[in-house]
């Protein structure tokens, strides 16, 4: 699916925060006019479950896109999976955007009874569930014999409601192994966090090869960024901030600042020229962390003052 105009997500981290607060930045997000917003799957430590409350979070917006970033392949038998991404995208018509990965975590895993094989054999794993999803959002009986998981005319129905299908983003940086899968699936590839654009542009050129391997338009793979967001009506505002940030996690504020590497921060003018940079180059998906907690006024900032400037 090629996207013209850039989307930006809110990206929450929801460890260690009630329903109330995500609920809150949520429907904040929604009235605001940003695209969508994310929560992470982790299983080992004090969170509430990903898609459960991605579920009931669904009933408290309306127009935001909501989207996991990103399920464990192995939390979830992808067929399971795609009845509940259909299920939820029913229900909140058609908001579901569905972010799966290989699982990067070993301990999680280990620590569940988990199985957590090689980098290789997930990332073959993770594709085998992405064929499996797609071909259960048709909505007819399908079957399918793979070396991993195995359909005898199984069936999803109600489909997505999407047509043809919610967009599938893959994430993971690993250029042997996971980028070829999100060249053979995703609709949008999401890698780690603050890349410059000469980072960018090393994946996506890897990318582009093993789409050309697998006889897929690199076109067809929307790239994403996952960007650090420190936004201030003025300077001031923005060393407060950068100062409280560096103070709450009991860092120098001075060795911070010299650190924020490609972090977007500054005035809503100064974030709106870095943000151009990545869309000049044709990224447009945003995946925005402003700190946490995250204050309704730093989301009111941004979509004020930053938003207008791309839609």
């Amino acid at each position: 699916m090629l996207e013209t105009s850039p989307n930006f997500i809110v990206r929450l981290h929801q460890g260690g925060y009630d329903y109330a607060y995500l609920r809150r930045i949520f429907q904040a997000a929604d009235a605001l006019g940003y695209d969508g917003a994310s929560l992470y799957d982790l299983l080992g430590i004090p969170t509430l479950e990903c898609w459960t409350t991605l579920s009931a979070l669904a009933a408290e917006t309306e127009h935001i896109r909501l989207i996991p970033m990103v399920l464990a392949n192995l939390y979830r038998h992808p067929a399971t999976l795609a009845k509940m991404a259909a299920t939820l995208d029913v229900i909140s018509d058609g908001r579901l955007v569905l972010g799966i990965g290989a699982g990067g975590g070993e301990g999680d895993h280990k620590a569940y009874g988990l199985p957590y094989p090689s980098t290789r054999e997930r990332a073959r794993m993770l594709s085998e569930a992405a064929q499996v999803i797609r071909l259960l959002w048709s909505g007819e009986r399908v079957s399918f014999d793979g070396e991993y998981y195995r359909l005898d005319n199984a069936l999803c129905d109600p489909a997505p409601a999407q047509h043809p299908s919610p967009r599938l983003l893959i994430g993971g940086h690993g250029e042997r192994y996971l980028l070829r899968v999100a060249a053979q699936h995703a609709d949008i590839t999401n890698m780690h966090a603050d890349m410059s654009i000469a980072e960018h542009h090393t994946k996506r050129r890897v990318l582009h090869v093993h789409c050309r391997a697998v006889g897929r338009d690199p076109s067809a793979v929307s790239l994403s960024h996952n960007a650090s967001v420190f936004i201030g009506k003025d300077k001031a505002a923005v060393d407060a901030m950068l100062a409280e940030h560096a103070t709450r996690h009991s860092i120098s504020p001075q060795w911070f600042k010299a650190n924020l590497g490609n972090a977007i921060v500054g005035t809503p003018q100064q974030c709106i020229d870095q943000l151009r940079q990545y869309t000049d180059y044709g990224i447009r998906w945003f995946f925005l962390l402003f700190p946490e907690p995250v204050s309704t006024s730093d989301l009111e900032l941004f979509a004020n003052e930053v938003l207008p400037r791309f839609k």
